[in-house]
């Protein structure tokens, strides 16, 4: 079996891990992490589950584990489990950064350092996430390697059956009325506030790309490979390309110090970075943007 395949974690004790970082968020703004226990199955695969936070102190960048409570965690489960082999998981949130390890991070995995191997999850608000194996000792030799490599979410077979009969069926008898009033389109009284021209695609385009960006320069402000200086010329780039294209959209302009800028950005989302010329606009992109998958390579306004 391939080191790929041998981690799982049930659907319910996913969406259990993303509800405390989204507590935890939505609360304070901040970090949190807690405990799992990873459980050897029949099949050879281990089970990650049991799911808990644990008392803490937590910033909007660090998160800090009472140690009583990790002992009173591993005690209880130990005992539950009374298996040599099972392990546990350190898991922890980023909540609207990337999922990455920090300096802060690999200090706490290396104190889970012990005579085989530690694992180690971080996730965020996006179900973006990173699961780690660290090997501390191989065949009794102390030869370190650790490995990111995939969690396996078991997701439950859908109870709902839909054969090609029922969607040809649908698809002769049903409809939505289509009404074209201007230069709107409506839906069943819905009205979208662009017509589906040229024009509003290359808008859709530039607002996606532009969420994109922010991102990966969210992300690299935080890790230091983008300073104070270099994000203020790249959002002036920005801004100044927006108006040119007459988008409908630019970015904030933050005249603060790094450690100010620092607290926005670790504290919100690409798209709450993005002004807008009409609310209306807003709400169209936003929730196109919502069914989006997200990720692209570079700084694409450059």
């Amino acid at each position: 079996m391939e080191l790929k395949d041998i981690f799982f974690i049930k659907e319910d004790d996913w969406y259990r891990l993303q509800a405390w970082a989204t507590i935890a968020y939505d609360k304070d703004k901040n970090e949190i992490s807690g405990l799992m226990t990873a459980v050897p199955q029949k099949d050879g695969r281990f089970k990650i589950g049991d799911v808990e936070i644990l008392k803490q102190e937590n910033t909007s960048t660090n998160t800090d584990l009472n140690g009583d409570a990790v002992s009173e965690y591993m005690m209880k489960y130990g005992m539950k489990y009374n298996n040599p082999d099972m392990k546990f998981v350190w898991w922890h949130s980023h909540h609207t950064m990337g999922a990455f390890w920090s300096g802060t991070d690999e200090r706490e995995i290396n104190a889970w350092k012990n005579n085989s191997y530690s694992l180690a999850l971080v996730i965020n608000l996006k179900e973006e996430y990173l699961f780690r194996v660290s090997f501390w000792k191989t065949n009794g030799l102390p030869l370190e390697q650790h490995i990111d490599t995939t969690l396996n979410i078991e997701r439950e077979v859908p109870k709902v059956h839909i054969t090609d009969a029922m969607e040809k069926t649908y698809k002769k008898l049903c409809s939505s009325p289509k009404i074209i009033r201007n230069n709107y389109i409506s839906y069943n009284n819905q009205t979208n506030i662009w017509a589906k021209n040229e024009n509003q695609l290359v808008i859709e385009k530039a607002y996606s790309k532009l969420t994109d960006t922010v991102e990966e320069m969210q992300d690299s402000f935080m890790d230091g490979t983008l300073t104070h200086k270099g994000w203020k010329k790249e959002v002036a780039k920005i801004n100044k390309k927006c108006k040119t294209l007459k988008y409908p959209f630019r970015l904030e302009v933050h005249n603060m110090n790094k450690h100010e800028l620092q607290a926005i950005l670790m504290t919100k989302m690409p798209s709450e970075l993005i002004e807008f010329d009409d609310n209306r606009i807003k709400d169209e992109l936003e929730t196109l943007e919502w069914n989006r998958s997200f990720g692209m390579g570079g700084y694409g306004w450059q």
